[in-house]
């Protein structure tokens, strides 16, 4: 009976002391925040998991930062309510990039006001990109050296790059290569950084392929017609029947900022272009077989 008291009183006294109370606090591993033109490209929160243990629930969590950023005789300074969409959070979002490296601090007080701070950083890679494009023409049969030509910069080096389609290409992987496509083909590149951002700007090259034993050379006839140009509200797109699969329409602004991706099956679409600013927009068209079309309308 004596042991069996002593063993309760025991417990009783670890329950209740300093160190079993003892709040532990983790802020959570840096992190690369992927930004674009548009903004941030994923969805990225902060903090452990969890960001607290120990103590007495419930916690009192607040994230804190301070940054000052300068533009010529200006200066701006943000805290942690620029960057978080709840600073009370255990694990709230990035919601906006300012700057390259940011520290934010994580006080957590428990309820019984016993208190522990951690610190982690947060890293922007910010990319852009641009519609700056070379044509060649080329007979079929013969091939084109491909080089000095990107349209996707910015992020964190080494880099890792991929040209789709694969089509007659002698390496996908570099910005360097020999392309002898049997067809008419426009390559885009797709960019990753080292820390896994990964973006992918529109054509750079477009390859014409020639047909042999011809005298004349027709124009080239878009495989894509876009109508009414210039469309007020419904923009219709046709692509021609011998073109087959599901396709992805990107849209552009002048300015390369992507503003729209849509995936639709069939070869006709119709898009709302109500509330839509004034302006020339830009298209792509492309499915994985390998086929690409680009083009031009207005909204008026």
């Amino acid at each position: 009976m004596k042991k069996q008291m002593l063993s309760y009183l025991t417990l009783t006294v670890l329950a209740f002391s300093p160190l079993y109370a003892q709040i532990v606090v983790d802020a959570g591993p840096e992190k690369v925040v992927c930004v674009d033109w548009g903004g941030i490209i994923d969805t990225l929160s902060i903090g452990g998991s969890p960001p607290a243990s120990g103590g007495l629930e419930p916690y009192a969590y607040t994230w804190e930062a301070d940054y000052v950023w300068s533009i010529g005789d200006h200066t701006f300074t943000f805290s942690a309510s620029d960057f978080l969409n709840d600073t009370t959070l255990a694990n709230p979002e990035i919601i906006y990039a300012i700057g390259d490296t940011i520290e934010f601090r994580l006080s957590v007080v428990d309820a019984k006001g016993n208190t522990d701070i951690d610190t982690t950083n947060v890293y922007f890679a910010y990319f852009g990109t641009h519609l700056g494009n070379v044509t060649y023409r080329i007979n079929q049969g013969d091939s084109v050296f491909l080089h000095g030509m990107q349209n996707v910069f910015g992020g964190f080096p080494p880099y890792e790059y991929l040209w789709r389609p694969n089509h007659g290409l002698s390496d996908s992987t570099s910005l360097a290569f020999w392309a002898k496509p049997e067809y008419s083909v426009a390559y885009y590149l797709t960019k990753t950084d080292s820390a896994g951002c990964v973006v992918t700007g529109a054509p750079v090259y477009y390859v014409n392929v020639l047909p042999v034993n011809v005298e004349e050379h027709k124009a080239h006839q878009s495989m894509v017609i876009a109508y009414p140009n210039p469309v007020k509200d419904i923009l219709n797109l046709q692509i021609n029947p011998s073109v087959q699969g599901a396709f992805t329409i990107r849209l552009f602004l002048t300015n390369g900022k992507l503003i729209k991706k849509q995936q639709f099956k069939g070869n006709a679409l119709r898009m709302d272009m109500m509330g839509y600013p004034t302006g020339v927009y830009i298209y792509e068209i492309y499915n994985e077989k390998g086929f690409v079309e680009q083009g031009r309308f207005i909204v008026k």
